[in-house]
């Protein structure tokens, strides 16, 4: 705790800016010594015992882990790239995914720490009420359109097109991916 403005050993009033008392030059401590407040009792947050316990979990979602079918699906997900890799010859990957895999199959299982939901308190209220979506004009939806047309005709161009035309493509996209990305996300 911190040392009181008063000597210890005499009891007057010392001086800020001196380390000592200038009546009986006795030190000042910055922190003072003293007795213990708990005898052998654990001090710290209280360990809730009924109602709704924080636990650790595998099974159930929490706010950094996904729920039971979050996780099957992303294994499966995961597993599903070693059969396409094998059979395509990719030794590489067949060396190198049981050390990815565990890495990543260690995160996707990790424990959660779950923190249930009071069902007692009232819902969290909002600000402000939500707006509802801007109307789309003809415009907006022919530029949709004409948007969406053109990347599936560019990736099925890339896809089944000769090398040429799949080389054009890699060139545009590595000009129109950073300005869009500039766009959009960074031109705020």
């Amino acid at each position: 705790m911190p040392a009181s403005r008063t000597c210890r050993k005499c009891d007057k009033p010392l001086l800020p800016d001196l380390p000592w008392c200038p009546a009986s030059y006795e030190t000042v401590r910055e922190f003072a010594p003293r007795a213990p407040l708990h005898h052998g009792d654990f001090v710290g947050s209280p360990m809730p015992t009924s109602g709704h316990i924080p636990h650790w979990s595998r099974w159930e979602k929490s706010a950094t882990t996904f729920g039971p079918t979050g996780r099957v699906v992303a294994t499966v997900i995961l597993l599903s790239t070693v059969l396409p890799a094998i059979s395509y010859g990719n030794i590489v990957f067949v060396l190198t995914f049981p050390v990815a895999a565990a890495v990543v199959l260690n995160a996707i299982w990790a424990k959660g720490w779950v923190v249930p939901d009071e069902p007692d308190l009232p819902p969290v209220l909002v600000d402000e009420p939500p707006r509802p979506p801007e109307p789309l004009t003809g415009a907006m939806r022919a530029w949709r359109i004409a948007t969406w047309t053109l990347g599936l005709g560019v990736l099925l161009l890339f896809a089944y097109g000769p090398v040429p035309a799949k080389a054009a493509v890699l060139a545009l996209a590595a000009i129109a991916f950073p300005w869009w990305f500039f766009r959009v996300y960074l031109d705020r």
